[in-house]
């Protein structure tokens, strides 16, 4: 036994005499296993910071199997959660149309999932023929399908499992931004609806159906999972997702004593919450932890190490391919200028000819590591399809579109050709102080060529200016290839030194 397996047999032990010993009666042991945005992380990679590179969908299973053999041995029930975003951002995902990471989540036994926004990414069809194939419920309570959209996924608002004479209803909800947050278009006619409301119905419908506990799957985020626990009495656990936030430890709603957890994203972690339930269906004591799935931390299971080799074989040795070499890791900044975001803001500068360049920084998925650079690498950076889009705009349509993003809504505009400098404490949409490109500055009513992706030309996170673009085209290139590309021509790379020259907050 390593060392990192007997750490988790101390985790189990812990949570075992915590769950088993020194309770009353009345109080009910629950153990919740729990991802989230996984995002078709299935393969063995390496991520910045860990010294040992993330062990995968075998690494998961095969900790989730150590954990329910400790539990049954202690008789304790298990129920294993995800809350969403299961497949699109890798070459598995994507390629497989999401079939990689329900087939892996089959294996592994989930209970339920909530569905993300990403599942509708690749249209309807793609979205219901997922639901489909996974053999455990797929939830998405204020999700509304109009008699006129077809196929509509199959989705339950609700679940209700019993394990161990413990009776649990799990509720599923999205982000209602949906729309506004995938490729338009792609959510059709389907209406996401303001979420408090819809879990309120659901939980007396619960409640008639005598259920000892609720658990909220919630797609949403942790400070809208916030609002939903201060306003909904009677949630006992919200399992979070949609934001990749890490939480080390649960928040505490203390109004409602509804406790939120979320596991960060990317298949890195597990989540498991150690409980006691209460005749009153609330969650009286409980013990979080979360464990970094790396390599050597569990046992991989080898049904599902199987299943992972079987779609990484499908999708081709391609990705493996060497594109260049970088000599210091390039990461991504949602807030501000980053290395990453300069350097794909170039490439797509370098591939349309423009005057300047925007990229959102939430379009960017991954980093780049020191070493070698793959096509593996580029495409979990940009998992999207986009392609580049050229447009003509005025200055002062540019000037909209910097303040839109320095609101920080759905993250800062990483820009190419473009300087900016701004008040980051000014007004919402008063924040710029000056624009310059080629080192003049903007004419509010003078043409620039102006490139971006398709995502943003089509008004995707709700940048309606795009729209308003004149001899608009679409180039054709991915959006990655001009970034495989751009790597090439550069290699080696660096981003030593990295200091901010193109966003620039005014210093007080």
């Amino acid at each position: 036994m390593n060392v990192l397996t007997k750490r988790l047999a101390r985790i189990a032990l812990a949570a075992a005499i915590f769950l088993c010993g020194c309770a009353s009666p009345a109080l009910r042991p629950l153990c919740i296993l729990h991802t989230n945005d996984v995002h078709g992380h299935l393969m063995p990679e390496r991520v910045e910071g860990w010294k040992r590179p993330l062990g995968g969908a075998a690494v998961l299973a095969g900790c989730v199997r150590g954990i329910r053999a400790h539990n049954d041995a202690a008789g304790v029930p298990t129920l294993l959660l995800d809350a969403g975003d299961i497949f699109l951002g890798t070459p598995e995902g994507n390629l497989s149309k999401g079939l990689a990471a329900t087939d892996v989540m089959n294996a592994v036994g989930y209970d339920a999932m909530a569905v993300g926004n990403h599942e509708f990414d690749l249209g309807i069809d793609v979205a219901a023929a997922l639901v489909r194939s996974a053999r455990f419920p797929v939830l998405g309570a204020n999700v509304r399908i109009p008699p006129a959209a077809a196929p509509p996924p199959p989705l339950r608002p609700y679940a209700v499992v019993e394990r161990g004479g413990l009776k649990v209803g799990i509720i599923g909800v999205i982000t209602e931004t949906t729309p506004a947050i995938v490729m338009p278009g792609r959510t059709g006619k389907i209406v996401f609806e303001k979420p408090e409301e819809i879990v309120r119905a659901c939980m007396a419908e619960l409640r008639a159906e005598g259920v000892d506990l609720v658990v909220l799957l919630s797609h949403c985020g942790s400070e809208e999972d916030r609002r939903k626990a201060e306003g909904v009495e009677g949630i006992g656990i919200v399992v979070g997702g949609h934001g990749h936030e890490l939480l080390k430890r649960p928040i505490l709603v203390r109004r409602t004593g509804t406790i939120i957890v979320q596991a960060g994203g990317m298949g890195q972690y597990l989540g498991r919450v150690d409980c006691r339930v209460d005749a009153r269906g609330r969650v009286a004591r409980w013990r979080y932890v979360l464990i970094r799935l790396e390599e050597g931390r569990c046992p991989p299971d080898p049904a599902v190490a199987a299943i992972v080799k079987k779609w990484g074989a499908a999708v081709g040795g391609k990705f493996d391919t060497v594109v260049a070499e970088s000599r210091s890791d390039f990461t991504g900044c949602d807030t501000g200028e980053g290395a990453l975001g300069d350097l794909i803001a170039d490439s797509v500068l370098a591939a349309t000819g423009a005057d300047m360049a925007f990229m959102n920084s939430f379009g960017i998925r991954g980093q780049i590591l020191k070493g070698d650079v793959t096509l593996r690498d580029i495409y979990t950076v940009m998992p999207f399809d986009n392609t580049l889009y050229t447009m003509t705009l005025t200055g002062e349509q540019i000037r909209r579109i910097v303040e839109q993003g320095l609101t920080l809504a759905n993250g800062i505009l990483q820009v190419s050709g473009l300087r900016v400098e701004y008040s980051p404490s000014a007004p919402p949409g008063a924040r710029v102080r000056s624009l310059a490109c080629g080192g003049r500055g903007l004419d509010p009513r003078g043409s620039y060529k102006v490139a971006t992706n398709s995502f943003l030309a089509k008004g995707g996170d709700s940048y309606a200016t795009f729209l308003e673009g004149r001899d608009v085209k679409d180039t054709g290139i991915l959006d990655r290839d001009a970034l495989a590309e751009h790597l090439s021509a550069r290699s080696p790379l660096s981003s030593e030194g990295f200091v901010p020259t193109r966003l620039i907050p005014a210093v007080k």
